[in-house]
């Protein structure tokens, strides 16, 4: 594969920028050095591999925050049938370990792009999705519990998703990653959407 030189340059930039940070958001999922650089350079090439349009994207870190995630997980999910009682610490590294300085700017910025999202989400339809989507809670659990049709649930889950579609499209992310950071944040307990 031809390398353009500007490109690259722009690529390795990226690389010097968000490295440590990726290595300590990996670390918080695989509690171990080695295997957190492994994570973010495998991913880092694949970026490479795949996504060389998004090099000077200004949604690449959230790319590859998400793409660090999924791969510590996927790491994980490898390791599960081995990993004595002893090693559970790994798994609770994800809740237990407190946010760096350096990434808490970052968290801050996804937490706006979410926000911004979110709050495109008409009241109704704000409410249904977060029941199914982060409360996960079943289509006929929602009608039954608003005292509505799952036809509205289902017709309101289209609304929504099509919201959050044409946001993450304006914002050149995919429609999984937005959802991905909806989730991160979730998980952090940090997730400002109140209906």
């Amino acid at each position: 594969m031809h390398i353009q030189e500007p490109l690259y340059s722009d690529f390795q930039k990226l690389f010097r920028l968000h490295y440590k940070t990726l290595c300590m958001h990996a670390y918080k999922y695989l509690a171990d050095a080695d295997e957190s650089q492994d994570a973010v350079q495998e991913v880092f090439v694949k970026f490479w591999e795949i996504k060389q349009e998004m090099v000077n994207d200004k949604n690449a870190l959230y790319y590859l925050i998400t793409a660090v995630r999924n791969n510590c997980i996927s790491r994980l999910r490898k390791k599960v049938h081995t990993i004595s009682m002893e090693d559970e610490t790994v798994f609770n590294k994800i809740t237990d370990t407190p946010l760096e300085e350096e990434e808490t700017k970052e968290t801050a910025d996804i937490q706006t792009l979410v926000d911004e999202a979110l709050a495109l989400l008409p009241p109704k339809c704000g409410a249904i999705f977060r029941m199914s989507r982060l409360d996960k809670l079943t289509y006929q659990q929602i009608a039954t519990e608003l005292g509505i049709s799952i036809k509205t649930v289902e017709n309101q889950m289209g609304k929504a998703i099509s919201i959050m579609r044409e946001f993450a499209r304006t914002h050149y992310i995919p429609l999984s990653v937005l959802l991905s950071l909806i989730y991160f944040l979730e998980h952090r307990g940090i997730l400002n959407f109140y209906v």
